[in-house]
Order: C-alpha cells, then structure tokens, then sequence
C-alpha cells in the first residue's frame, strides 16, 4: 500500500526513481585544546582550509556554469563571499584565542551562533541562507579532516536524492545524468537548494521530516514537485497516473518553445502585459528583456540588506540607472524600501515586536525616518532620466501616507529642476494593495496614486489569517478562495473605473492556473518571477477575454474554495491539455 507525505514544492515537475539516502560524512568532530604557541598554526590551517573550499567551489562553478543561468551560477558567488569575509575569519580566529578551541570546534561554534541570527529572521529567504552557512561549515571541516565526498555514481541507473537537506556543494557529488528528482526533510522553497534545483530542471520536494525514517534507499518513490507530494510505494495506477502526467509535462516543453517569443494576446486579441520581478541588478543579467513588457516589481530592499550601512543617493543612482538600462527603454517599478518585520537591516536597530509581519514596516518606517524616503525618491528620481520609472509605495493603509509621500516626491522634483538635474517629470506614484483596510477606502487613494499593485502574497495572507510559512497552516493559505477573488475583483474594478494601470505582482500573478481568472477579474498586467513568464504566456493564448470573463464571474459566485479548484480542473486544466495535445487534463 502507498504512503504519502506532504511536503513544500520546491522546483516543478513529476519523478519517479528508487530512491538512494545520502548522508553527512562528518559525524565525528575531534576537539583538543589548543596551546597559545600553537594558535598561530590554527590560523594557518584555517587559511588552508578556505583556499581549498575556494579552489573546489570555483572548479564546480565552472562545471555548472553551462547547466545553470548566470543567476543561478552566482549561489556559489555567495558562498564565496561568506568564506572570504574578513569578519567571518575574525570571529573564528577569536574564539580559537579566547577559548583555546581547536579549528574545527571554532567553526561549529561560530557558524552556530551566525544560523541562529538568521533562524530568528521571520522571512523565510533570509531564515534559509543559514543552509549556506552550514554548507560553508561542512566543506571546512571536511577539507580539515581530509574526508572530501566522493561524487555518487549511480552505475546507469536512474535514482532519486533523498537527505536531511540539499545544500549548494551536494551538486558537487551528484551523477547529474541519472538523477531525477530530490526530496529532503528540511529545507524551502527559497533556499539556495530549491534555486539549484529548479535551475536544474530537477522536480524536489523540501520540509518532509520524516523521509529519511519512512523510506529506505531502493524504495520506489513519486516525486511531485508541483503538488509538493511524495508517495512511497506507489500503486500501479499511481505509477501510471504519474507516468501519463511525464509524458505531458515533455509536451508542455515543446509547445513553451514554440510561443517563447511570440506576443501575450489572447486568441482574440487581446493583449496583456507580461512583466518580471527582480530582486536586484543581478538578476538583470539573466534577464531576458525581449520577451517581457518591462519590470513590474524591482525589490529595492535586497540591495539594502546586502551592504553593511545604509547606501549613499549616489550608489543608488548607480544600482537604479543600471536596471533603467537593463530594460531597454522598458518600464521599472521601483518599489520603495520594504524592510522591517521579515525583512531587518543588520546595521538598523529595530524595535522587538511581537508581531514584527503587522508592525513597523514598509512605508511606517520610511515616513518615520524622512531621510531614508527622501535619498531614494531622489535617487530613483535621477534614474528616471534614462527612461520609464515609476515608485510603488509597499504597506499602505491610508491616503494620507500617499499625499505624504506625493508631497516629498513634488518637493524632491522641484529641487531637481532648480538645480539643473536631469529627471522624468512626468514619473508615476503607485500604490501596493497588501493591506485589506486599503481595499474599501481605494477610489479615495485613487486620487492621489497613479497606479495600483496587487501584492497579493500578503494581501491573502492578511485576508485568511494564515501564516503561510508555518506548515501547520500553510495549508489554509489559498488565494483561489472565493472571498480572496471577489477582493482582487473589487481592486481592479476600483483602479479600471478610475482610468488607472492595475497589476498584479504576487505569486499568483505566475500560476498558470489562475491567468485565466485573472484576466477575467479585469487585469491587464500581471507580474512574476521569469521563470513562470512562458507557461503564463500559453494559458493567456488559450483563453479569449470573454471564456475569462466567464470563467471568474463563475469563480466569483462559488460559495468554496474546492468548488473553485474544480472549475479550475475541469475546464482551465482540460483546455490546457487539449492546447498541449494531451489525452487528458494535467493534473496541478
């Protein structure tokens, strides 16, 4: 009989494989006292150690670099970095000198007191960059002890990974020819692991924590990396269910390559603008510009947690201009500094709160502290010089927080033009609708704003009540839920009446599934991770306006959200595989 276990998608797709455990070599840390005339030779060996973790994560760079995007490759650009930090090899070399601990002992205890800062972080791609951390730890201490991994030869055979966790140096080990799935007990969705997999094309599923104590190396298990399931021992229908649903997924490839650069119309015309999220400049090197409308959402915060101080107007020129010439001429959504609550600054002394997510955060923060708002309306007001640059204000909850901030904007704008500095006059002042109370009071922002951005992850969030990264919830959280829709269906009739731009830039904006309904709510411009630009862009050629239409005015009216999941199955899903050419319809 089957067994089932549910656990966090992390990089789509279905695999099916016996499956083979791997485990951590490093079960015994040797631990002395270190005399002081030796500490000397401690540092030496720490000095050893990081040339040689450097020298083999360079050599497996290289090896993915044709495998992975320039993006994606750059994981190891972090790990790198974590190495090379000088504050980093400070601390170990310290608590080798105040304690007298040997190297190996030092790096556990620092690396341990650096996971639990990050542990402590509520959002969760901050929580899991501690998995780097811990990898960095591993490579160390393994190099130290002389007991490199050896790389996994499966022998011709296809397999699935199964372990505690998947951490970027596991790629290292890996018969990457063979290997058709990944599935671990911890983990997430945003940690580097899940990104490598995902680049990879390899379906995983993270955050089981029982797969290593349910499931014995040989046994034949289904990786669904959509639904985030694994089922042990599958049954023959199972097992046929799951092979049909490969063989559509290899047609959903083909017929992706076939629209990748063809417009995102509907059958009947109808165009919608498709557009990306980015969290950085980085991600402008693997962007590709020709096949999106512009940048819906430019996540300005990560370049703020990256650096150890605020930074000056002039480097955020420089990191806005850089992103105004990546898209080539193409709109950038700036959102304004979203930081607080999941998301602290290291060198900012925030207050403790008790609930950090519904506290000061986002615009309370920067209209609490002018100078942050005005140097980066500045800053972004300089940039708009080279092109199409609009500001999304995240976390409003009143009108009087936009004039606030239209009233800076104006200020800043007319200072730039007595001095003869070069800016867009006519940039645009937007507004992120992720606070429910905002929703009712919309026309009146309206006013004021001159676009609207659904930031539907924690608008549904805030709706439904539910934390969707505590797995004993994380269930509830469901934006096809009819009361989620009917909201989304009020904000763009309120933004459409009004003669304002209204998109969508949350999670949802790139899940297939829901393009049609989105469209049908009234929404022109959806925007999302790259990743999901293609498969957004098939179902939008599916539907014409009017199937949309009646699509969400049906999902509108339904009284549950596994009513809504059955439209959504019965007739979103069945036109995809018959667009696919499939016999059946693809299963989410």
């Amino acid at each position: 009989m089957s067994r089932k276990l549910k656990g966090i998608a992390a990089a789509r797709g279905v695999a099916i494989a016996p499956i083979v455990h791997f485990h951590a070599t490093l079960d015994h840390i040797p631990t002395w006292k270190v005399s002081e005339d030796a500490i000397e030779a401690e540092r030496a060996r720490l000095s050893g150690a990081i040339a040689g973790v450097t020298a083999s994560l360079l050599e497996l760079q290289r090896e993915l670099a044709g495998s992975l995007g320039k993006h994606d490759v750059r994981i190891y650009d972090a790990q790198l970095a974590i190495l090379h930090d000088e504050t980093f090899r400070r601390d170990v070399e310290a608590e080798i000198a105040q304690y007298r601990v040997n190297l190996e002992v030092a790096l556990q205890r620092v690396i341990a007191r650096y996971e639990a800062v990050f542990a402590a972080m509520e959002n969760p791609a901050m929580r899991e960059r501690a998995a780097d951390l811990r990898d960095i730890g591993r490579q160390l201490v393994g190099t130290l002890l002389a007991n490199a991994r050896q790389k996994y030869t499966a022998n011709g055979a296809d397999y699935l990974f199964a372990a505690e966790e998947f951490l970027p140096s596991d790629a290292g080990i890996l018969d990457r020819a063979h290997i058709r799935g990944i599935v671990t007990a911890h983990g997430g969705k945003y940690g580097h692991g899940a990104i490598l997999a995902r680049s990879l094309g390899i379906p995983a599923v993270v955050g089981i924590e029982q797969i290593m104590l349910e499931s014995s190396t040989g046994t034949t298990v289904v990786v669904d990396g959509d639904a985030g399931l694994v089922i042990l021992d599958p049954t023959p229908t199972e097992l046929a269910d799951y092979e049909r649903r490969g063989r559509e997924q290899r047609a959903i490839d083909r017929r992706i390559a076939e629209v990748r650069f063809q417009p995102a119309v509907t059958p009947d015309g109808v165009h919608v603008q498709l557009l990306a999220n980015v969290e950085g400049v980085r991600d402008l090197d693997a962007l590709e510009v020709d096949v999106i409308s512009g940048i819906g959402l430019f996540r300005t915060e990560f370049a703020f947690m990256e650096r150890r101080q605020f930074p000056t107007e002039n480097e955020q020129v420089a990191m806005y201009r850089r992103a105004m010439e990546g898209a080539k001429g193409k709109p950038v959504t700036f959102r304004t500094l979203d930081v607080g609550g999941d998301k602290p600054l290291g060198y900012f002394r925030m207050p403790e709160e008790r609930n950090p997510v519904l506290g000061w955060r986002g615009i309370r923060l920067c209209l609490d502290w002018p100078d942050i708002l005005y140097t980066q309306m500045r800053a972004i007001l300089r940039a708009s010089a080279l092109g199409h640059a609009r500001i999304l204000l995240p976390m409003i909850s009143t009108r009087s927080e936009v004039v606030r901030c239209r009233e800076v904007l104006d200020q800043l704008s007319a200072d730039l033009k007595a001095t003869g500095v070069p800016f867009d006059p006519q940039i645009e002042l937007g507004v992120m609708v992720e606070v429910p109370v905002l929703v009712p009071v919309l026309p009146d922002v309206l006013s004021v704003a001159d676009f609207v951005s659904v930031g539907t992850n924690d608008l549904v969030q805030y709706l439904l009540a539910v934390d969707r990264d505590n797995q004993r919830v994380a269930k509830m959280y469901d934006p096809f839920h009819p009361g989620v829709l009917r909201v989304l269906q009020q904000i763009a009739g309120m933004a459409n009446a009004a003669g304002k731009s209204v998109s969508i830039c949350g999670e949802i904006a790139g899940d297939h599934w829901f393009t049609p309904i989105l469209v049908g709510l009234g929404y022109r411009e959806l925007s999302m991770a790259p990743v999901f630009l293609p498969r957004v862009k098939l179902m939008l050629r599916s539907f014409t306006v009017a199937e949309c239409q009646d699509l969400a005015a049906r999902a509108v009216a339904m009284q549950s959200t596994s009513a809504v999941r059955k439209l959504v199955q019965d007739e979103i899903q069945v036109r995809w595989a018959r667009q696919l050419g499939a016999p059946e319809e693809t299963r989410r």
